[in-house]
C-alpha cells in the first residue's frame, strides 16, 4: 500500500522540518510549501491526502489558502488541519465555517497531531465515497459536519472547565437553548448534555491511552470535578475501568 501523502504549509523552516521528520518516521510521504501560494501551485500538478497549514503566514494565509482549496472541486474533499498559536476563539470558527477539519494549537503534542491525521484521512475516505455516490446531498451533510465541529471546537476550549454547561454552548453559538437542543438532537441523536458527557469521556479515553497524566488529573483536564465520578461514568459508558485502559508499559 502507497503511503499516505501529506502536504506541510509552514512559513517557519524549524516547524516545516520538525513535522516532515515526525511524520517520516511514522511512515508518510511528505511534501512542504512555505505560504499558500506556493501550496496552491504544488495542488494544481498534483494531490494529497491531507494538509497540515499555519494560519498566519506572507503572501497567502491559511484561511486564503482554505478559502482557495474549498472552491476547486480537484481539492475540496482534502481535509485540512489548521496549525496555530492560540488565537481568538472567533477567528477558530471562522476556519471551521471556511471549511477547516480541525485544529491544532502550537506547542502540540505530536501524538495528538498524529491521532487527527489517521482519523480525517479515514473520514476522507468516507466522504469521498458518500459526495461521489450522494453527490446532490453533500452540501446539507457538510452543513451538519461543521455545525458538530464547531460544537466541539467550543467544548474542547473549555474542557477543563467544570461549569460549562448546554446554556453556555449554546450562547456561544449564538442560539437559544431550546434551539440547540432540538438541532443537537436531529443531528447526533443526543441531547445537549449528553453529548458534552459523552465528548469529554471520549477525550479522556485518548488522553490515557496516550498515557497524559493519571486517573485523576485526567478526570480534572476534562472537566470532572470528582475523580470518583469520572471512574463511575467512565465505567458505565465504557465497560470497564479507566485505570484498566492506561497502557502497558511493563515491556
Amino acid at each position: 500500500m502507497e503511503p499516505h501523502k501529506v502536504l506541510i504549509v509552514e512559513d517557519e523552516k524549524e516547524i516545516r522540518e520538525s513535522l516532515v521528520d515526525m511524520l517520516e518516521i511514522h511512515d508518510y510521504e511528505v511534501v512542504t510549501a512555505a505560504n499558500g501560494s506556493l501550496a496552491l501551485d504544488y495542488l494544481s500538478r498534483d494531490t494529497v491526502n491531507l494538509i497540515v497549514s499555519d494560519v498566519m503566514m506572507p503572501e497567502m494565509d491559511g484561511f486564503e489558502l482554505l478559502e482557495a482549496i474549498r472552491s476547486n472541486e480537484k481539492t475540496e474533499l482534502i481535509p485540512v488541519i489548521m496549525l496555530t498559536a492560540k488565537v481568538e476563539l472567533d477567528a477558530k470558527l471562522k476556519g471551521l465555517e471556511l471549511g477547516a477539519n480541525d485544529y491544532i494549537t502550537k506547542p502540540f503534542e505530536f501524538q495528538e497531531l498524529h491521532l487527527k491525521i489517521n482519523n480525517l484521512i479515514n473520514e476522507r475516505k468516507k466522504l469521498v465515497h458518500r459526495a461521489t455516490s450522494i453527490r446532490a446531498g453533500a452540501l446539507y451533510v457538510s452543513q451538519e459536519e461543521v455545525f458538530l465541529r464547531k460544537l466541539n471546537l467550543l467544548i474542547h476550549e473549555q474542557l477543563d472547565n467544570t461549569t460549562l454547561n448546554p446554556e453556555n454552548i449554546a450562547e456561544h453559538l449564538n442560539m437559544s437553548s431550546s434551539t440547540f437542543s432540538r438541532k443537537l438532537q436531529k443531528i447526533a441523536g443526543k441531547s445537549p448534555a449528553a453529548y458534552l458527557k459523552e465528548y469529554r469521556l471520549k477525550q479522556a479515553r485518548e488522553m490515557i491511552r496516550l498515557n497524559y497524566g493519571n486517573v485523576s488529573e485526567i478526570a480534572f483536564k476534562t472537566g470532572f470535578a470528582s475523580p470518583s465520578y469520572f471512574s463511575t461514568v467512565y465505567t458505565e459508558f465504557f465497560g470497564t475501568n479507566p485505570s484498566n485502559d492506561f497502557p502497558d508499559t511493563s515491556n
